[in-house]
Order: C-alpha cells, then structure tokens, then sequence
C-alpha cells in the first residue's frame, strides 16, 4: 500500500471528489467508499437562497413557550442537476412543506422567556450506507445514537446535549427533553447533534438549525431601534461544504487506513448555503444585514465580497459596543459574525462572495472551493435605507477582570498519524478520564490552549462565551521534545518559557465575546471567561470543551470540565 502523508491523506480524502462522476478505484483516491461526488460540471447559481419562511420553516411556540421536534428523514432537490437527498431534518409538526434545502429550521426566542424543548429521535435505528460509522469511536456500534446541543447556550448542564453527561444520547423513538432559560444577550446560537464519536456524520447528514435569540434592543424588525436592517433585509447565511454520490446522498469519504473508518478532516467540493447548492439572492441596492455561520466539519472560511463594504457588528456572544469595517471576514468552523454589507453603489451589478485561502498563521488541509453565492443587486429599492451606518452599538467589547486564579495550560496534540491508532488530544488524556479543570463558579479564569500540531484548530467551550486575551509564538518542538510522551505533552504545564515573541493582541473581529477561538499552530491561545450559571442552577455541573472541527472531537479532542462550588 501506498503511504501518504498526513496533509497528503487529507487532501485526498476531501478531494476524491473532485475528479468528476469517474468510477475511481478505490486505492487510485486515497479512500474507500466508491465512485466520487458527481458536482465538477454542476451550475452555479441556478436556484434563489432559501430563506426564513421562504425554505426555512421559522419554528413558532405552543402553549406554554414549548417547542416539539422529530428528528426525521426527508428527501429535497439541492440542485437541479442531483438526484433528491435524503437529508436528516428537525421536523417542528409542519410536515417541513416548505423547506427547500438542507438546513431548514430556524427557531426564534425572546431574552428572558424561558423555552421547553423536546426532540424525538425518529430516525433508522442503523446508519446507511452513505454515513460510514468507525465502530471504535461510538458506545453502541452502528446504532444511531442522537443528542442535541445548543451551541453558545447557557443552560444547566443536563440540558446542555454533552456526552459527558449522556454518553449513550438517545435511540430510536427516545426523547430528549431540554431547558433552555435564554437568560443571554441577542445573539445567533445553533443547534446540531453531539453524538459520541457521530458528530461529523449527523451534522452532514443534516442535524444542525438556527437559534436566534431576540432583546429589546435586537428586535429583528425594519429598522431596529439600534439604527440597522431587519425584517426582510435581515438574511442570514449558513455555509456549509458536502460531496455527493451519484444517487444524491451526501458523500462521507472512509479511509485507506486498514482498520479504520475514521478520516482525519472532511472537506465538500460544492457550498452550500442555507442548504441549498451554489445559490443566489437578489438584493436591493442598499444597506443588509448577514447572519453569518460556518457550519462547515473542517473547513475554515476566508469570505471575500470584492470592493462592497462590509462592516462587523457582532460575534458568538451578541452585538458589540461599536462597529468593525472588515474586507475579508474569516470563520473557523461554529464562528458566527453579524455584518452589515452596503449595496447602495452596485445597482444592476452581479457580484459574487468567494471563499480564499486563510492568510498565515492559520493553517489548514483544505482544498480549494472558492465559490460560495452570488448576490444579484436590482435597481429599485422597495424600502429605501437614509439612516448612517451605526459607530457605536448598545452591545459590549470583552473585558473581564485578570483572574486570581492560576492559568489553565491546555495541550493540543496529535498522535500516531496515518494508523489505525490515529487520534487527536487534549492534555494527552482520551475523553473517557474525569475532570481535570473544575473552575469555580463565578470566579474568572485564563486558560492556555497550547498547539503542538501542524493545523489549526477552532476550540469551542460549552457554557461560557470568554474575551480572547491573545496570541503568543512559541517554540512547539522544544516544548514538546522536553515534556512529551506517547501521548503527547499533558496539561498544566506552562509554555511561556518557550516564548519566541511578545503576545499577539487578538483581531479586530474578535473584540466581543466568543464561544469558538481560532488557536493556530506554533502559538498558545489565552482565553478569559467567567464560570457562572444560569439562575436556579447549582453545582456541580459538567460540561465539555473540544475542538470543533467534527472530526477531531469524534476521535478524541474533546474534555470535561465541573463547575464546583
């Protein structure tokens, strides 16, 4: 057999794909799992964005402020010229009649006005054959196990959807019953499945929502008391990248590793948007507001919108105290950024939003896929837009006081590349191990996300949204030839004496507060966050952090953390 590697292997596990409908070998991509995803010769640009009420069902309340879910299969068209997916859907009782693409379902909900939420699994009991599960990663085989997290929520932890607290989730016709008190800033949250070691494979098969959380300020509606778009010229915009078979269901590469399932990264060869393949939105010439999500497994996005003005106003953590101008805008995979893009100078024009490269120090696998919508402007303005730009926002820049507590050192390491034993972790420890971080409730802390692999990683922490401190260059290999092991460097060791620079501030478009960090390699990472709970809730509550690129916390860059008295 051949060896590859390891950028090698990821390169070619994403992009089998790419070589048109031939019927490769096997051993001629790097991968098992048949022909490759039939989208060289797709169109783009064919059909309109699904949007909220127009291809996304706009879930609404019952009785007391409850919601109810299946998670079932549905079948939609997500492109002309492919056959209709089988797509995994959060189905509110509508029948989901409406929905146009692959992600389907935004649900609404006020600050304050706390929400009861079911969902049942009514889904296959076993995986098909399109979503290939590694055997080694889940607790019950090829049983379909699902659990639902709200993504940026601040709830307890029996409603936080985290394997930890549930490592079996939940099985066929079981319901998974959660409090959300929406006790946070407005902001986009989401919603997808975090199955044990099945995360990758329910989120690309279609288990992810919206979750917009409303305030007084943020109220959706045309315009907003804060001075910026809402109503129909609030849009937001899910980016996701999927392969495909040529039967129309989604494409998920297995590896040539013997003994393995399990690949390392998984990257499409076609974007979607709000689940649907290469599509457009008409716009009018004026001033919009985006809801941006990189739903992607790995991908991370480097969004370019050519000469038109874009300006951030927000992040993971709600709206910030004043407005960012950006000319890219770059998300890792669960980063969100509220942006307003100014059309008023492009009547008439067609212009396209494309994904490029990431500029250095992020380092990424992914192949390229450049084009992601196409915005085409008209000429008339149906409600036209005089208010200026806002400066300054009623949200808030992150400052938290400096922790009295010691820091927190977090490893990130990568073992045994290119073997059935391939895995990725944190602290040199599997998730199965207890709690190492038990933070004190309401106490702030710092903790240290130390990088010594070769890419980099988006870490997301349940619970909390935290203040991106910075960025500090540091000799990894010195770092690691000193305390590794063979698994890695464990915990709790501090890497400031292998400083090779001073630290880096954090970016512009980190000036809120987040739930997801880019931590890139050859640098450590500070995050401050304050470990409180949501009123009523008592200690001690357990939760998880972990990478999020869905592949990695599958196997096994994923850890529990207590919040103690």
């Amino acid at each position: 057999m051949i060896s590859l590697t390891r950028r090698r292997f990821l390169q070619y596990s994403a992009a089998a794909g790419a070589a048109l409908a031939l019927p490769w070998t096997a051993q001629s991509a790097g991968i098992r799992g048949g022909i490759g995803s039939p989208t060289k010769n797709l169109k783009k640009y064919l059909e309109p964005l699904p949007l909220p009420g127009d291809g996304i069902v706009v879930a609404t309340p019952s009785g007391l402020n409850q919601y109810a879910f299946t998670q079932t299969q549905i079948e939609r068209q997500l492109h002309p010229h492919l056959p209709p997916t089988p797509v995994w859907a959060y189905d509110d009782g509508s029948g989901l009649t409406g929905q146009a693409g692959s992600f389907g379902m935004a649900v609404v909900a006020q600050q304050g006005t706390p929400l009861e939420i079911s969902f049942t699994h009514n889904l296959p009991n076993t995986y098909p054959e399109w979503l290939p599960v590694d055997t080694r990663l889940t607790p019950l085989g090829e049983d379909v196990r699902l659990m639902t997290h709200l993504h940026g929520g601040f709830v307890a932890a029996d409603s936080d959807g985290n394997p930890w607290v549930t490592p079996n989730g939940f099985g066929h016709l079981d319901t998974q019953t959660v409090f959300y008190p929406n006790q946070q800033p407005a902001s986009l949250l989401w919603f997808h499945d975090h199955g044990l070691g099945t995360t990758r494979l329910n989120v690309v098969a279609g288990l992810a929502a919206a979750y917009l959380l409303r305030d007084e300020f943020d109220t959706g509606t045309e315009p907003n008391p804060i001075g910026i778009p809402g109503g129909d010229y609030e849009i937001p915009l899910v980016i996701q990248d999927r392969q495909f078979n040529p039967d129309g269901t989604f494409r998920y590469p297995i590896s040539d590793i013997p003994e393995s399932v399990w690949i390392g990264e998984y990257f499409g060869d076609v974007m979607l948007v709000n689940g649907m393949v290469w599509p457009f939105l008409e716009v009018e010439p004026r001033l919009y507001r985006f809801r941006i999500l990189n739903g992607c497994n790995a991908r991370i996005l480097n969004l370019y919108l050519g000469p038109v003005p874009m300006y951030q106003i927000g992040a993971e953590g709600g709206l910030w105290d004043r407005t960012v101008p950006l000319t890219r805008l770059i998300l890792a995979p669960a980063e969100r950024a509220d942006v307003l893009v100014d059309f008023s100078k492009y009547a008439g024009a067609k212009l396209m939003m494309k994904n490029l490269k990431p500029p250095k120090p992020i380092s990424t696998p992914a192949p390229e896929l450049t084009h992601v919508i196409e915005f085409r402007v008209g000429k008339k303005v149906s409600q036209p837009w005089t208010t200026p730009i806002p400066l300054e926002l009623p949200g808030q820049a992150a400052s938290l006081p400096t922790p009295i507590a010691a820091p927190r050192y977090i490893t990130l390491n990568e073992i045994d590349a290119e073997t059935e034993d391939w895995e990725l972790l944190l602290n040199a420890t599997e998730f199965g191990s207890a709690p190492v971080e038990t933070p004190q409730v309401g106490m702030v802390e710092d903790w240290v996300f130390i990088n010594l692999t070769g890419d980099t990683h988006p870490m997301h922490i349940h619970l909390v949204t935290f203040q991106v401190v910075g960025r500090t260059p540091f000799n990894a290999d010195d770092y690691q030839d000193t305390y590794g092991g063979p698994n890695g460097v464990p915990g709790g060791i501090d890497p400031r004496p292998f400083a090779t620079g001073p630290m880096e501030p954090p970016d512009p478009t980190e000036r809120g507060f987040k739930d997801t960090v880019k931590v890139n390699p050859g640098y450590f990472t500070i995050v401050r966050a304050r470990y409180e709970l949501p009123s009523g809730v008592t200690t001690p509550q357990s939760y998880v952090y972990h990478c999020h690129i869905l592949e990695h916390e599958d196997n096994d860059m994923m850890r529990p953390f207590t919040v103690t008295a």
